[in-house]
């Protein structure tokens, strides 16, 4: 539809993918929440496809960056209708994800190996090139900064 409508009527329109975001303020029904919160209190997570997936995952303030890119600077692409994901482009192992949060919180995790989960895929993340090329998009949270800036919110949250 966007593309119909940036062809019919010569209006500039912008699609945007994002890739597992994460971080403060987050969806709670997301991995991290779930993983920070159960390791805290001591619980088990369920950990999918015996923890052989990987995500790109990638932090809030580098999807504001892009949100706000395509909003205040000229894109190099001068065609109406765009789709870009944003994304850090570096797929994370699932095990790395969860010994991030192991770090974050002092604390290890108990791990529950699950089979992998019907509908799910092994692997995403996103092709960020052309968001680079166009508006010079650059990701710079690593997974360890994320998960350690989320604890650190989370705590301050949840622990008052």
């Amino acid at each position: 539809m966007a593309h119909t409508y940036s062809h019919l009527y010569n209006i500039e329109t912008i699609g945007l993918r994002f890739f597992t975001v994460y971080g403060p303020w987050g969806r709670p029904d997301m991995a991290l929440f779930l993983f920070t919160k159960a390791i805290l209190n001591d619980q088990p997570i369920k950990v999918f496809n015996n923890g052989n997936l990987s995500r790109d995952f990638t932090y809030i303030d580098d999807i504001i960056d892009g949100v706000e890119a395509t909003l205040l600077k000229p894109s190099k692409n001068k065609q109406l209708y765009k789709l870009y994901n944003i994304g850090n482009s570096q797929p994370v192992q699932l095990l790395d994800f969860i010994k991030a949060i192991e770090k974050s919180t002092g604390k290890t995790a108990k791990k529950l190996m699950m089979p992998m989960q019907a509908g799910d895929v092994n692997r995403t993340w996103a092709n960020v090139e052309q968001f680079k090329t166009d508006y010079d998009y650059q990701p710079s949270t690593s997974v360890e900064t994320g998960v350690e800036n989320f604890v650190s919110w989370y705590l301050a949250y949840y622990r008052k």
